[in-house]
């Protein structure tokens, strides 16, 4: 017996032969179905790492967009201040120059007379009444 056993055990096995009916449910599985089969894992994958970028991004973008914002606000402020400042020396100058004294002596240095006694005309005569002709001044 011992014997036998041993040549059980070294004899090569022989192959069934290959029928038509199991044939016909062996098939060579294509792209399509594995892809069919992974897809709603690979979209579940997809849509976590667009969120997770979506989540990282967003941020960011919003820090950014506050920063851009906050440089404005103060370039304008700098400028409100300078054309607050601008506005003063400009008012302060004004004020200078509007004074009766100074629009008088201006006045004087380019050539105006002051007025004299206010006179009338009258329309049936044509004549002027009252009033006298402005006298020049001689300049200071």
């Amino acid at each position: 017996m011992p014997n036998s056993a041993a040549l059980r055990q070294t004899s090569p096995t022989r192959r069934r032969p290959v029928r038509a009916g199991n044939a016909a449910r062996l098939r060579v599985v294509g792209e399509e179905q594995t892809l069919k089969k992974r897809s709603p894992l690979m979209a579940k994958i997809v849509a976590a790492a667009l969120l997770l970028v979506a989540l990282i991004v967003s941020p960011m973008l919003i820090n950014t967009q506050l920063a851009m914002i906050s440089y404005q606000i103060h370039e304008d402020q700098v400028q409100l201040t300078q054309l607050k400042e601008d506005n003063q020396r400009v008012q302060s100058q004004v004020n200078l120059k509007s004074s009766p004294e100074k629009v008088r002596k201006a006045a004087l240095d380019a050539g105006y007379v002051p007025a004299g006694e206010t006179g009338y005309v009258t329309l049936k005569t044509s004549k002027i009444e009252g009033g006298t002709p402005p006298v020049p001044v001689a300049k200071e």
